[in-house]
This record gives structure tokens, sequence and C-alpha cells, in this order.
């Protein structure tokens, strides 16, 4: 009749803990209407965070008869619907070959120049290109590609040189100069070369005197159009076929740039300035120009599109190019409009328009008539692109955080794209290519949240192939066991102060955060230099002492001539009043507006939190910090940090909150911003336990007030920020206001902040130290650092050849009382963790970690 699908595991549920059986359990058969309503309830139980609930009703109907139905549903609930292959951990450029077998990519990240390569997608086969590339380009039968390939020598490396030195010092004049110096250089020394995909085979194309820039190969791949430059007096377009010499298709001054070939083989079409492009005819010899930007070409070459921009109005105009028809407009209006996109044959051409704060995408007939909006949402909608003539990719969401759906044009349904098939970690994508037949996408993507490491992988979306029910049920029961595991540590380690902590988060009041809100939100713009930056400064002043306490101002100028001040507050610690927690925000805003999200949000919650724990002093000292200057360039946050350092603050743990009030939707959910995973989890647990704030996580800190204590005092920072990282249409505009904060999210992020400061400061902090001091065969002593905190009791050692202390399958644990232990069979350990256990029997809230084959 059925099978119900359940994990059951010798071990409790944890890190690593190994399935070790499926048991498939026969159940009655349910109605097709009773499965809608076991999705329905599984479903809301998901918007909701109960996740072990809703994982379980999911496996419960994919195990049902009939339960098929809903797997592409539950598949994009938890997930992704279509098969993804990664083939790259760090890329970008993505280009695909015309026949969508081959993917070329590049290396190149801010440190490092980056090399080329190609791979065979399918066959998961990868041979590079070169370490200089400035072009690569396919056939259009796909069987090769050319390139222009840089020789790299003394003169460009130390014209690079001068440019990075110009950069370091912020000097832009002379950096943009140096940028062209540089691109000249860097085409006067490039080979065009040709490469056989199949045998690999190397051909250089000898063009002496001539500089290049750009290549793309003619429509029906006998020959190579070559773009020089760049040059005092403008640039020329080239035709190099058959051997022959090269064949000059323009003449004269000015700038021919982003140079794109119409199929079928007629036409060039290429900027000639900032606001106007050239339709140069092959046939006739003749180029036509027009006032326009941001052309595009269909992938039948019948049709082309581009904006005008003109006396406040923008429009969408769309030109054939099989007939002498002039252009027509199909879209006229006085927002702003960008990227238009045709359909394959043409007929529709997609663009993103911005009728209010945020822009939505829209699509208009290419013979004219009423436009059709394709999307309604509060985020960004961006970048759209055709994959077929009925089917459009768009991108959703801020620059540090973009998810792809894929859109139908004809019902206007959205689909989800990509994901990294995890409850709570984030995937940031940066850069899509559609394949020639639409079948396949491939995404640059931080797929396991981590946005520190320049590696962004690449992955190919495969919408032909959709993941099976088994694929989805092993997807199901790993979620269920990482979300237990999860919420098994968290329990555990809030069970000694758990009680304290639901009394004092209980008093959390969304009446005094709005209040609170509401007279930053009235001092204006906050900016440095702004009468707002030091009204906001009296005004948490004079909160911070009516909850009692000393406040400690802490004036510098953050620019010439400018003075401003951090606001700083001390709840002294009971137990060891040396060691210090900073828990900050910045209550600057930018200078377009009040910032009532960035950052009056953060500034409210520290404000509350501070208000909470004012008769409830911690063992350790908590600071709370109100940074100004953030939107300046991080000024009071690296002040304040530099103060610490000077004046050897014991500084043990860090949280920054940065932009907690903007929901996106009804949920109330954001995202722990951390370089920590001990106090991630930390955060994740108060979250589950203390509020019905839904958190998410990224390892996330650079280009926050986070970054001056990672840089300082290492590894020791949480916090929370927007969901997910950043989204809100708001972020550093006018419109960042009072009225778009959700004040239930704000008091929930505050409840979360609590708990998590509560426990860090009553918790053993991270040991430091630890190594192997003394190896002799299959022995060796372990050592570490005492523990900082005075009333440590012990310290738990977990090892063995697993990465994680909490696999207790294959990881051993145990106790001492010293900071050392001797451990035998040494060769078959491949970590070893430690935490310190205090006399109230709270563990250090992360474990300190060594791998032994590094030793």
């Amino acid at each position: 009749d059925g099978f119900y699908l359940s994990d059951h595991a010798t071990c409790s549920v944890s890190d690593g803990c190994v399935l070790l059986s499926v048991i498939l359990t026969p159940f009655p058969a349910i109605g097709q209407a009773s499965l809608q309503k076991e999705y329905d309830r599984a479903f809301d139980a998901w918007d909701a965070g109960r996740y072990p609930d809703a994982l379980m009703g999911f496996q419960e109907i994919l195990g049902a008869r009939g339960g098929d139905e809903f797997l592409d549903r539950i598949a994009l609930v938890t997930g992704e619907l279509y098969k993804t292959t990664e083939i790259a951990t760090h890329g970008n450029t993505l280009q695909w070959s015309p026949d969508g077998r081959f993917v070329a990519y590049s290396t190149r990240s801010s440190v490092s120049e980056g090399d080329r390569f190609i791979s065979d997608w399918e066959a998961q086969k990868t041979f590079p290109v070169g370490s200089h590339v400035s072009s690569l380009v396919f056939s259009p039968s796909g069987d090769r590609f050319a390139l222009l390939a840089i020789l790299n020598d003394d003169e460009l490396k130390a014209a690079k040189e001068k440019m990075a030195e110009y950069r370091a010092v912020r000097n832009f004049l002379e950096w943009r100069k140096q940028a062209v110096v540089v691109q000249t250089i860097t085409a006067a020394k490039a080979l065009l070369q040709v490469v056989d995909l199949t045998t690999k085979e190397k051909i250089e194309i000898d063009l002496p005197g001539l500089s290049k820039t750009d290549i793309d190969y003619t429509s029906d791949g006998t020959g190579i159009y070559l773009t020089t430059g760049p040059g005092d007096n403008g640039n020329q377009i080239y035709l190099i076929e058959n051997g022959s010499d090269p064949v000059a298709l323009t003449e004269g001054p000015g700038q021919r740039t982003n140079v794109t070939v119409v199929p079928g083989g007629r036409y060039l079409v290429y900027n000639t300035g900032e606001n106007q492009f050239a339709l140069h005819d092959l046939n006739t010899k003749q180029a036509g120009t027009y006032d326009g930007t941001d052309f595009t070409v269909s992938a039948d070459g019948s049709t082309l599109a581009y904006l005008l921009r003109s006396d406040g109005q923008n429009t969408v105009n769309v030109l054939a190019l099989t007939n002498a028809l002039p252009p027509r407009t199909v879209q006229r209006t006085e927002f702003q409009v960008d990227n238009p996109a045709l359909s394959p044959d043409g007929s529709q051409v997609v663009y993103q328009m911005r009728p209010r704060e945020d822009w939505e995408l829209y699509i208009s007939n290419s013979e004219g008539g009423k436009a059709t909006r394709l999307t309604n949402d509060i985020q960004h909608d961006l970048f759209p692109r055709f994959i077929d003539n009925d089917r459009v990719l768009g991108i959703i969401g801020e620059g540090r955080h973009r998810r792809s759906f894929v859109f139908d044009t004809g019902t206007g349904k959205r689909t989800r794209l990509f994901h990294n098939n995890t409850i709570r970690t984030v995937a940031p994508e940066y850069e899509w290519a559609v394949s020639p037949d639409g079948q396949r996408i491939a995404i640059v993507s931080e797929r396991d949240g981590d946005t520190i490491s320049w590696e962004r992988a690449v992955h190919v979306v495969d919408m032909s192939r959709t993941l099976s029910r088994d694929n989805i049920g092993q997807r199901l029961s790993h979620m269920f066991a990482a979300e237990n595991a999860l919420r098994s540590r968290g329990k555990e380690m809030f069970k000694v102060i758990a009680d304290e902590v639901k009394v004092a988060t209980s008093e959390v009041s969304i009446t005094r955060l709005y209040d609170y809100a509401r007279r930053m939100h009235s001092f204006g713009t906050k900016y440095i230099g702004e009468p707002g930056n030091l009204s906001a400064i009296d005004y948490l002043k004079e909160k911070l002492n009516s909850f009692g306490y000393e406040v400690e101002l802490q004036w510098f100028e953050p620019r010439p001539g400018i003075e401003s001040a951090n606001v700083i507050a001390t709840l002294e610690g009971t137990v060891d009043p040396e060691l210090v927690y900073a828990l900050s925000s910045h209550f600057d805003s930018s200078r377009r507006g009040p910032g009532a999200d960035d950052n009056s949000s953060g500034s409210t919650v520290l404000l509350e939190t501070a208000r909470i724990l004012a008769d409830r002093p911690q063992p350790a000292t908590i600071k709370f910090a109100f940074f100004t200057g953030e939107e300046a360039g991080l000024l009071g946050s690296r002040y304040y940090v530099q103060k610490a350092v000077e004046e050897e603050v014991k500084l043990v743990g860090a949280l920054n909150n940065d932009m907690v009030g903007w929901a996106n939707n009804h949920k109330l959910d954001d995202t722990t911003r951390y370089s920590n995973q001990g106090i991630r989890d930390v955060q994740h647990a108060a979250a589950i336990q203390f509020s019905d704030l839904i958190t998410f996580d990224a390892k996330y800190y650079k280009s926050t007030d986070a970054h001056a204590f990672y840089d300082a005092y290492g590894d020791i920072v949480g916090g929370i920020g927007s969901y997910p990282i950043l989204s809100s249409p708001h972020y550093h505009q006018s419109h960042d206001v009072l009225e778009i904060i959700n004040h239930r999210l704000v008091t929930e992020v505050t409840k979360t902040t609590t708990g998590t400061i509560m426990l860090l400061a009553s918790s053993p902090s991270r040991l430091t130290g630890l190594k192997i001091k003394k190896r002799s065969g299959s022995e060796a002593e372990i050592s570490w650092n005492t523990a900082l905190e005075s009333d440590v009791a012990s310290y738990i050692v977990s090892y063995g050849r697993q990465t994680s202390a909490y696999d207790k399958m294959n990881m051993k644990t145990l106790t001492v009382t010293d900071p050392r232990v001797l451990l035998t069979g040494i060769e078959k350990i491949r970590t070893v963790h430690v935490k310190a256990v205090n006399e109230r029997g709270l563990s250090s809230w992360d474990w300190a970690r060594i791998t032994v084959d590094d030793q």
C-alpha cells in the first residue's frame, strides 16, 4: 500500500551520525485529498521553521501511493529540482560552446590573474587554455576556438604593478590613466591563436603591427573579426579569413566596442559612443548609426532591441533586420529601464523596469501593444534573458546574494533554479550563462556559504534532468539528521542557563524597540559630519544612562575637521571581569537618508539588549559598542579595536548586528553572519529555543564592522544581518525609512542576540595554543594553554579519524583536569578537539582543534 521512510540509527542524532539502516514500514494508502492536506501541513511547518516536522511529513508523502505527484514540489521547497554538476571549484567569465558541450571559464580573482579553462562538463574532463588570455570565442560549429594570448613580459608586469600601487593608495585618477597604459601594452602584445578542440593543435596567426583587444568568429565560422585598440584616434575592425592579410572593415576616428556578430552573417553591431551604436551592413559596407544603448540581438538574427533615454523618457525599441522599416517603440515610460533581451525568434523583448523602489521584469511584443508584467516581488528582479521562446531566466536580490529563477512567460509561474540542498546555509550566486539550446545553465556560486574565500565554484544545472525520488529521499534524510543534530547541540549548550535566558528574553519589548527606532529615525541622516550624527550620540548616551550605565564616548576625527564618537556602555563581569565580549552595531547611516534598516535596526537591538541585561551581569564583561562612521569606511569599529589593542583588552568574542529589520516576505528570518562556527551554532540555538526567528547562515564578515575584530583578534566573530545576507531594495537609498521595518522581526532578533550573548559571557571561551607537544611512536602528548576563565573545572578531549568532534561513532572522548593529554594510537587519529568546562557545567562555545597530519 505504501512505505514510510524513517531514519534508524544506533547512535544519537549528531553531526556525522551514520545511517546504519533504512526501515521501509508499510502503512495504509492515503487518498489524494489527504495527501494534499498532509503536504499543506508539512509546507506550513517548513515555512514556520519547524523543519523536523516538515521533513517527516514530506518523507511520509513520498512513501505513500501517489506521493510522486508531490515530488517536484517537495524538491523545490527543500532545494533543487534539476540535476546539478560542479565542474570547477573556482571560475567566472562563463562561455558555452555553440553545441552546448563545452563551458569555458577563467579563474581570474582578486588574488590572482587567473588561468582560462575549457570543460567538457558532461564527460567531467577539463583542459587548460592559458594563463594570460584576454579574449576567447568558440567557432559556430563548436569544433575549435580562438583566443588572444598575452605576452606577460617585464614591461607589462611593471605597468600592472604601477596600477596596483595607485589603487593601494586610492589614487583613482592616476589608476584610471594607468589602466589605459596597461590596456595599450596588453593589446600590443596579444597573439591570435586558434585551437582545435579534438586534437588540441594550436595555430598562431601572425598579425604584425596590429593591436588586438577582442575577437569573434564570422557567422559561418570561416573567418575571425578582430577589434584593435585602444587608440587616441579610435580603433578599427578587421576581418581575417583563409590565411589572407587582415581586411579593414572600418576606417576613420571613433571608438568601436562591444562588437557583436548578428546571426546570418550580414550585420555587425557595435557601440560607437556612450549613447550610440552602429549597425554595419557587410553587404553594402555601410554603417548606420542609432542613438541608444544596451543593444541586444535575437538568436535567429531577425531582430535588434535597444534602449533610448531622452527628455526624461525611457524607451524600449525594436528594429527588424529583415526589412527596411524604422525602429518601433514598444515601451515608453518615465521609469528606469535596463537590460533588454530578445526571445530566440525575436518576437518578444524582456527588460527590467523600476516602477517603485525595486526592479521588476516586463515583456513587450516586438510588434507593440501593452507590456506584460512578469514579476511582483519586493526584492530586485534583474538581468532577464530568454532561455527559449516561452521561458525567461531572472535573478532576484542585491549583489551580495542573488538567486536565479525560471519564469514561464505564459503563466508567470516562477521556479527556483539552483540551491545547495541544505536548510540553513545560503548559496549566493554571481554569474549565469544559458546554453544555446536553453537546456542547461552554468552558474557561479558560493554553494558552501563561504563568502570570505575568493573561490566561487562553477556548476551546470541540467533542466532536462530532474532528480529522482531516491535523490530527494536521501536529501530529506540528510537534512533531518543535520537539523536534529543542530537542535540537540543547542539544547545541550543552553541547558544550564535556559531558564535564566527564557526569563530575560521574555522581557524584550516591541514597544520600546519601536520607540528607539522612531527617535533614531527623527534625526534624519546620521552620516559623519551631519547634525543627525551628533544627535544620535546624545540620544544613545541618554538612553544608556537611563538604564544605569556609565557611558564612555570615544571621540575622534574620522575625517579632518569632523568629530564623532563611538558610544560604549560596560556591563562588568561577576567572575572574570577582565575577559570581554563586544556586542556592537553601527548607528550612522548613509548620506542619502535616515537608514532605518541600515542600521538603526541593529542599534535598537543593541539598546534593548543593554536594557534587559542591565540588572543581569554575566560572568564575563560585556561591552555594548555603538559605532560611528561605518558608512564612511568602517571608521568607528577600527578606532574601537585599535584602542582595545593598545589597552591590551582581553577581548575573547564579538557579535556585530547590521541591517536586521527589513523582511522580504511574511517570514521572520535573518542570517547569522559569522567567522566562528561555534558562535554560529550558539546563535541558531538561541533563535530556535528563545525566539520565533528563523536563522540561516553565511561565513561573512568582510566589509562590515566585524572585520576589525577579526583582523585584530582572529576567528571570534558572529552576528546577525539581513536575510539572505542582503536583499533589500532600500539598501543605501533615501527610502530606507521607518515604515519598511518589521518591528516583530527586530524583536525576535533581540531575543536571539540576548540569548547568544548570555551564553557566550557565561561559558569558557575557545581554548588557544593546542598543539602536539611530544610524539613518540604511536603516542603523542597533546597540550593547550590553560583556560582564561578562573572557574574552569575540566577539559573535554574529542579525537579520532573524523573532522567533526560530534561524530560519536568515529570519535572518542575523555575528560581531563590538566591542559594536556597523552593519546595512544596516534597514527589512527586525524583530528583532536578540546573544550573547557566550568564549574556550572557550561563548556566552551567552540572547540579548539588541530589536524594531526599537519603537525
